[in-house]
């Protein structure tokens, strides 16, 4: 999370750029909730980037490769030369290695994708260069320091923990200022798929997949952040657990959603947030036909439709940003005590935020919070901003099929709808992308990868995204501030 003003590209006013998103929608229901916490983050000047500024596609299967401006990837990664990560909080008893074969196994709920950073992390980054020089005929782009002595087969298995063709997530550690070789990567991702919900879980879990990022921010925000990736998936299966042992995968929406807002607010109460700290969580969870998107925050996650047939990427759900000024958002502010700083015309022509206002327990100063919900941040819990997610519900049947009903029993029986032409997936992303990368161009990418021929591998395609966003970050901050980046992708299936 940005601790000083960062830029974005001008607010989208067209629908064809944001889906709507409203409870009459046909797949998509709205709840939200009410509690209390807070979230810092920064102002956000306007800057005017060309779409067409950065160009980068990678692609499989040995097609042709078009390069964005390989100067400003190499100037944006040069900012920080080692990355140093936050204190692991993995409660280690959720993993089990055995003494003879050393092989770690995996949580009862599944094995989870993590990022890796894909420049400071050297063996990462060798393996991304491998996958695009060993699957294309023309060269990548001019980052000849790099060795590669792997092939594509040695690269996708050194990455296999953070993705694969139906799942990705990737990560680059940001630049704050002062010394660097200090530097703290605050940001957090996931994918979990298939998820387990039950200790001894013999269903077909193929329909079900938990996923998200978690953007730390103030002091020790790489705690709260940490704990949180390392801890949601734990604790909601336990409740979703309780909840499908009575109904079943098609158990009630309002039970799911309630156990993701009971299981945020359980993490905040825990986190280690005591002086400072806290995080965004923008969660998808797809259980069978549903998917439960789970907002807090500036975060946000997008559910997205490729047609095979007439190859058109479209965005049908979107999370919103928690701003303050938000008519329900200041309404609960102000009720509880707190106060609500709204910029000028002027400013807000600018592109600054509205603030929630509270006092720095370290500092004794006054801060202003951009944000209205999140986890950790105890010292703002009692000026009405809170953990509780806003959580959605988007029917992926009705998507793909209208009103034909779509069964996974049949999902061998080529006649069924559910083997059309639409294909549904998942976007979570953090601010340091989402301020320089339109939304439709990111749906865009990912679908390539994860459906076309000739598309990037999903690792690759991350890779595009948060080199035409680091590459912004240099260009509009002349070299002297970049957000942490992180970006999880993944199919919503219903095979």
């Amino acid at each position: 999370m940005s601790d000083t003003p960062t830029l974005r590209q001008p607010p989208i006013t067209s629908t064809e750029d944001l889906a709507p998103r409203t409870a009459n929608s046909d797949y998509i229901q709205v709840t939200r909730a009410m509690s209390w916490r807070y979230l810092r983050t920064a102002d956000r000047l306007t800057n005017t980037l060309s779409n067409n500024l950065f160009n980068m596609k990678i692609f499989k299967n040995n097609k042709h490769i078009t390069l964005f401006f390989a100067a400003s990837f190499v100037a944006a990664m040069t900012v920080v030369p080692k990355i140093a990560e936050g204190k692991e909080l993995v409660d280690e008893n959720e993993l089990h290695q055995d003494p003879a074969t050393k092989v770690t196994t995996c949580p009862h709920y599944g094995c989870s994708l993590l990022p890796r950073d894909m420049y400071f992390d050297e063996d990462a980054k060798r393996a991304l260069k491998a996958i695009r020089v060993n699957n294309t005929h023309a060269p990548p782009y001019d980052d000849s320091e790099v060795e590669v002595y792997l092939d594509s087969s040695q690269a996708l298995e050194l990455l296999k923990s953070a993705g694969g063709e139906d799942q990705a997530t990737l990560t680059l550690i940001g630049y704050k200022g002062g010394d660097v070789k200090e530097q703290i990567n605050q940001d957090r991702a996931f994918v979990i798929s298939p998820y387990f919900v039950k200790q001894t879980d013999d269903e077909d879990n193929s329909m079900k997949r938990l996923m998200g990022v978690f953007d730390g921010h103030a002091k020790l925000g790489e705690l709260v952040s940490e704990y949180t990736v390392s801890t949601l998936p734990k604790v909601l299966s336990a409740k979703l657990e309780i909840i499908l042992a009575e109904a079943g995968i098609d158990t009630s929406q309002t039970d799911v959603q309630k156990a993701l807002i009971d299981t945020f607010v359980e993490l905040d109460k825990s986190a280690p947030a005591e002086k400072s700290g806290g995080c965004t969580a923008s969660v998808v969870l797809q259980l069978g036909k549903f998917a439960y998107v789970a907002n807090a925050g500036d975060s946000r996650s997008l559910i997205a439709t490729y047609n095979k047939s007439t190859l058109e990427v479209k965005i049908v759900y979107i999370s919103r940003e928690d701003k303050p000024d938000l008519p329900e958002e200041r309404s609960r502010v102000e009720s509880m005590g707190g106060q609500v700083y709204v910029p000028s015309a002027e400013r807000i022509e600018m592109g600054a935020s509205s603030r929630v206002l509270y006092v720095d327990p370290v500092t004794g100063g006054t801060n202003g919070l951009a944000m209205s919900r999140s986890i950790g941040d105890w010292a703002a819990g009692e000026k009405g901003v809170i953990p509780d997610p806003t959580v959605d519900v988007v029917d992926i049947d009705k998507i793909i099929n209208g009103d034909k009903e779509c069964s996974a029993s049949a999902e061998n029986n080529h006649n069924s709808p559910c083997q059309g032409d639409i294909e549904v997936f998942a976007v979570s992303a953090t601010d340091g992308l989402l301020d320089f990368m339109n939304v439709n161009d990111i749906a865009s990418t990912v679908a390539q990868s994860l459906y076309a021929d000739d598309g990037p591998h999903p690792l690759s395609a991350c890779e595009s995204l948060i080199t035409t966003a680091a590459s912004a970050w240099w260009q509009a901050k002349n070299g002297q501030y970049r957000d942490d980046i992180a970006i999880a992708v993944s199919k919503l299936s219903l095979k």
